[in-house]
């Protein structure tokens, strides 16, 4: 079994430029970043949401062995990595590093240096790296924007890694659980963080919904809940707990996402019916929004 999982990992990173090449062929004549992803991101409309994070660090990683690439399932972050990653690229060779780039720290391939934390590492990584830009205090009005700051426990997340969740096929079975140990002790060589990020409350523009019309198209979402306490069965704390796309067309604002609830596939709906659950919510306060650069 494990010669099976360990070609077919192999078998998958042997034809990923193939595979990479079809899906850039799409919309080879689409130009524009925000109209190519706008038109890459539409076409995934309706792909399974991959549980357990379906990217990893290819047949080299230490923990985690799903590819470093895929089409055909998604969850919300890889969802948003691959379709920006797809936009911008205009061979195989330049999606393989910009999906480097967008996930990983400085692009480097390891399960420690990839941006788990959207408030810590995904959003300033990718506005340092030139990705995206911030647009939460530009679009709302003075005085509306509020701060989430939550504590990120780095050691403590990596101490409630389960067993379960170690995607390793190149090792033997007797040697799992020490491969295990080894990963919760990461976090060990990581600090408590704090980290920062601007929303947009829900509350506001429920009462300003015209507010969501200004929302420029192809902007990156990311759904706030400051100071987060998942410490029971995460570790942690975390302000940042979903994202996605905003697109705007047929009159309408609306949210493209990678969704485990519902039909548990990547779907659309509008933005603003989707934000109305969130009214008065204990812990989803609001949205902080990235443009592309």
């Amino acid at each position: 079994m494990k010669t099976f999982f360990l070609l077919l990992i192999l078998s998958l990173g042997a034809f990923a430029q193939e595979d990479i090449a079809i899906e850039l062929k799409r919309y080879a004549n689409v130009q524009g970043k925000a109209r190519r992803l706008e038109a890459f991101s539409r076409a995934y409309l309706g792909k399974p949401y991959g549980l357990n994070g379906p990217l990893g660090e290819g047949s080299e990683g230490r923990y985690d062995q799903d590819p470093l690439w895929r089409f055909d399932t998604f969850d919300c972050t890889t969802y948003v990595e691959t379709m920006l990653a797809l936009a911008l690229a205009q061979s195989p060779q330049e999606f393989e590093q910009h999906m480097l780039d967008i996930r990983y720290e400085n692009g480097h391939i390891d399960y420690v240096t990839r941006n788990h934390f959207t408030s810590l590492q995904w959003v300033p990584n990718n506005i340092a790296n030139g990705y995206l830009t911030d647009l939460t205090h530009r679009l709302a009005p003075k005085g509306v924007v509020q701060l989430a700051r939550a504590e990120i426990n780095q050691p403590g997340w990596y101490a409630m890694k389960a067993f379960k969740d170690l995607r390793v096929f190149d090792v033997a079975p007797d040697a799992l659980a020490a491969r295990w140990e080894e990963w919760k002790a990461e976090g060990t060589r990581l600090n408590i963080e704090e980290a920062s990020i601007s929303y947009i409350p829900i509350d506001w523009i429920a009462a300003n919904p015209a507010f969501l019309r200004t929302i420029p198209h192809g902007s990156v979402i990311n759904f706030v809940r400051p100071n987060w306490d998942l410490t029971s069965s995460a570790g942690t704390h975390l302000n940042v707990s979903h994202q996605g796309f905003v697109f705007q067309h047929s009159g309408q604002t609306w949210l493209r996402h990678a969704s485990p609830s519902g039909t548990q596939t990547v779907r659309e709906e509008p933005l603003l019916d989707y934000l109305r659950k969130y009214v008065n919510h204990p812990t989803l306060k609001g949205i902080h929004l990235m443009g592309l650069l």
